[in-house]
């Protein structure tokens, strides 16, 4: 990567800069204004004074720039956009994958113009009583962008603390030694760039609470139009090719277009459909990842989870916390074993959680599927049997645990009163060089771009970032536009193609999605004593 005086010293075309928050968690969303500046700058062969951030990469820089540069410097007037091309093109979209990253990417692009999007999955419902809880924060912001803020405040339970202890199963003068306590709500309230991105502009209140994950996918699921989901279609195969302009290809002369194809259910048949854009969605193993960037299993981090939460309207188990930690994350750290007692869920149905992380060398599945009381993990790469199948034993596998490294008896009390459990093998994928195929045809997001282990809470949130800035950056084509330095120097945000839109889209989301990454492996390396 070359700095901006080395690019300027080098050649006359400069690479972009991107401005990104501190939070890696929010990146900052270019305004026109300032992607105006940016264009200008680039064009005139300077950067902006003091402005912060890192370079894109030397690939990025377009061959024959300069040419572009000479010709917008030499126009003395240019003609405003045909209002009849001035929205985002017609173009028919597939998102795979039926999970809180490929519904809220649905609704994104939905929400920036286009109205022909489907999405697939091969499971025929959405299903209930789906995974455990987690914690939306950017990913709450999203949602409020999204207009479901009212849905979100009914199923989420505000994040008031976060308390962090010891654990010595010896008994010495560490144990139940207090490490840190964190008041969220006063964090980002005394935080300008947290205050900024998570505290919503509509009723004033923080974006940080915990849901139910099939709460969300339900929420998310109800806000789409229902002929946009085709559930019980399973995505075997995903290729792209030149427009043939035959029967099924939508692309205009020059464009190209992705073949997807389906094992429809319950007769197994196999059909072929073509769109002018696939966006994969569909998790840590999709098929669409897969099918264009070819095999890249998942890496095993040798730590194994086991997920454990009570059931919906048990009074009893709203019992195992009392009423004033129900706004309290409990963090519990011992040798080898790290513990988390949580509560997710709106006011009047409250759910509990239990997460127990233990270093396990013999691999675990990802149980991407959320399967209960660990449904038939196994072992990947020598294809042996776990021995979970057995509807009790992650179950026994969590109380064991939490007997051998002696926590405490409140995140006992909880676990007890659980009434499924999930066993969940992290695994990652490395940073990838690029989401996009260079037709523009195919990109990635969420899990199928990024898997991270669990350990920073980021999952969610990062697929849900990953939706919007999609939305967003695609809704700025204009097929019949001249070009982004064209429009951007005539005082227009565009992209002139979509393959344009899907670079600027990686650009923006890689770093902070890489950065999580990384550090989330360190924290399950710290959490477990590994």
């Amino acid at each position: 990567h070359l700095s901006a005086r080395q690019a300027a010293d080098r050649s006359e075309s400069l690479v972009v800069p991107m401005t990104t928050s501190p939070s890696t968690t929010q990146p900052a969303l270019a305004t026109t204004a300032s992607r105006l500046e940016r264009f200008r700058t680039r064009s005139l062969g300077a950067f902006p004074s003091g402005e912060r951030g890192r370079t894109m990469g030397c690939r990025d820089v377009v061959a024959g720039s300069t040419r572009r540069r000479a010709r917008v410097l030499a126009a003395a007037s240019i003609k405003p956009l045909d209002p009849k091309y001035d929205r985002p093109p017609d173009l028919k979209i597939a998102v795979v994958g039926a999970g809180p990253c490929g519904l809220a990417t649905a609704l994104a692009l939905r929400h920036h113009g286009f109205g022909d999007v489907t999405v697939f999955d091969r499971f025929p419902e959405i299903r209930p009583a789906l995974g455990a809880a987690f914690n939306l924060n950017g990913g709450a912001a999203v949602l409020d962008k999204l207009g479901l803020l009212p849905e979100f405040r009914a199923m989420n339970n505000p994040m008031r603390l976060v308390r962090s202890r010891r654990v010595d199963a010896s008994g010495g003068p560490l144990d139940r030694l207090e490490i840190m306590t964190v008041d969220v709500p006063k964090i980002i309230a005394d935080d300008p760039v947290a205050r900024d991105a998570l505290v919503s502009a509509t009723d004033g209140e923080p974006l940080c609470g915990t849901v139910m994950r099939a709460d969300l996918l339900r929420a998310l699921a109800d806000a789409l139009p229902p002929e946009s989901l085709m559930l019980g279609r399973e995505v075997t195969g995903c290729v792209t090719r030149p427009a043939s302009n035959g029967p099924g290809d939508t692309a205009g002369a020059g464009r190209s277009v992705a073949a997807l194809t389906f094992r429809d259910y319950p007769d197994g048949k196999e059909t072929t459909e073509f769109f002018d854009l696939v966006v994969g969605a569909d998790g840590i193993r999709g098929v669409v990842r897969e099918s264009t960037f070819g095999k890249s299993p998942p890496k095993y981090g040798g730590i194994r989870i086991i997920f454990g939460c009570t059931a919906e309207g048990d009074p009893e188990a709203v019992n195992a916390r009392p009423e004033s930690e129900h706004g309290e994350a409990h963090q519990w750290f011992g040798d080898g074993c790290y513990a988390l007692v949580y509560t997710a869920g709106g006011e009047g149905f409250k759910q509990h959680n239990v997460a127990v992380c233990i270093a396990d060398e013999t691999e675990t599945d990802e149980n991407a599927e959320w399967r209960v009381n660990g449904g038939g993990s196994r072992r990947r790469s020598g294809g042996t049997s776990k021995g979970k199948s057995d509807p009790a034993a992650a179950r026994a596998a969590c109380m064991e645990a939490l007997e051998r490294y002696a926590m405490p008896r409140d995140v006992v009390a909880v676990a007890e009163r659980c009434e499924r459990f999930f066993d969940v093998g992290v695994h990652y994928h490395d940073p990838m060089a690029t989401w996009s195929d260079p037709r523009g045809c195919v990109t990635l997001a969420g899990d199928s771009a990024h898997a991270m282990p669990p350990f920073l809470g980021q999952g969610a949130n990062q697929s849900l970032q990953d939706a919007w800035t999609l939305g967003e950056k695609l809704g700025k084509v204009r097929l019949a536009g001249r070009g982004a330095a064209v429009d951007a120097i005539a005082g227009v945000d565009y992209y002139g193609t979509v393959a344009e839109a899907l670079a600027e889209y990686e650009e923006t989301r890689k770093g902070p999605t890489s950065a999580i990454m990384l550090s989330s492996r360190v924290i399950g390396f710290v959490e477990t004593g590994r």
